[in-house]
């Protein structure tokens, strides 16, 4: 059975009601886009997603993603101070030794609605995954993104490939 349970980590520090709803909003959508990413025509597929406001315990999670205000204020950069991240990022994936981390960042410009989030989110998934780097990945269409590395709905066969492969090498141990 493709099962996943994806944590969102909410680092932003805003607990308004329409923070919450956005929260929410982005759930549910990186939800379907991670069953359309697992489905397997022979096998019941489940996502399991939820937010925290603080790191998971170790072993309670697949893959971890953190939400944090900006670029600025990256929970890669302060775990990790040589992470280099593109000022025009939506989202970054960074890899030291056999740990991974993947963040979203609350107030790019172009994640003005929970599904332009869940996309890029979905993205660091695949790169967090596969451990592809950004030209291993980007410029196939589709999640892996552009030539720009802009991800795209809907899924392509090959974003559903590189995931599910990724998924039985097992996700790399995740930055909580």
């Amino acid at each position: 059975m493709p099962s996943i349970t994806i944590t969102l980590v909410d680092r932003t520090g805003d607990a308004s009601p329409s923070h919450e709803n956005f929260k929410a909003g982005i759930m549910h959508e990186l939800t379907h886009i991670f069953e359309d990413l697992l489905y397997s025509d022979s096998d019941v597929t489940v996502v399991n997603a939820r937010w925290l406001s603080q790191s998971p315990g170790a072993g309670e999670q697949d893959l971890v993603i953190h939400w944090v205000p900006d670029r600025d204020h990256s929970y890669l950069r302060s775990n990790w101070p040589t992470t280099r991240i593109d000022q025009n990022a939506g989202g970054h994936t960074h890899t030291h030794g056999s740990m991974t981390g993947s963040e979203l960042y609350q107030r790019h410009p172009l994640l003005k609605t929970p599904l332009a989030s869940a996309i890029i989110a979905a993205h660091e998934a695949m790169h967090n995954i596969t451990g592809l780097n950004n030209i291993q990945l980007h410029g196939q269409m589709g999640l892996e993104g552009d030539a720009f590395g802009r991800p795209h709905l809907p899924v392509t066969d090959n974003d559903r490939q590189l995931v599910q492969t990724g998924m039985q090498s097992g996700v790399p141990d995740q930055l909580l």
